[in-house]
């Protein structure tokens, strides 16, 4: 997203580009990070309490923008 979401970081513009929520609902943000950690943790057989590695905060990552990459985030106006 251009302009005025630069500030945005990447996981809070990926949530705008998948729900296609306004820029401030913060709590359905918290609410779906949170529900997209579960559910990354649950498909690597790791539990809610594990404490994760920066190597798997950067799978965590690839699989988040797996269909929403980097570039489709940039709101075209």
């Amino acid at each position: 997203m251009s302009g005025q979401y630069d500030e945005f970081q990447p996981y809070f513009r990926a949530y705008l580009h998948h729900t296609g929520a306004d820029p401030g609902d913060v709590t359905g943000y918290i609410l779906w990070i949170s529900s997209k950690w579960r559910e990354w943790l649950l498909q690597n057989g790791l539990d809610r309490w594990a404490k994760v590695t920066e190597e798997q905060r950067k799978r965590f990552e690839t699989w988040l923008f797996e269909t929403v990459q980097e570039g489709q985030l940039e709101m075209q106006f």
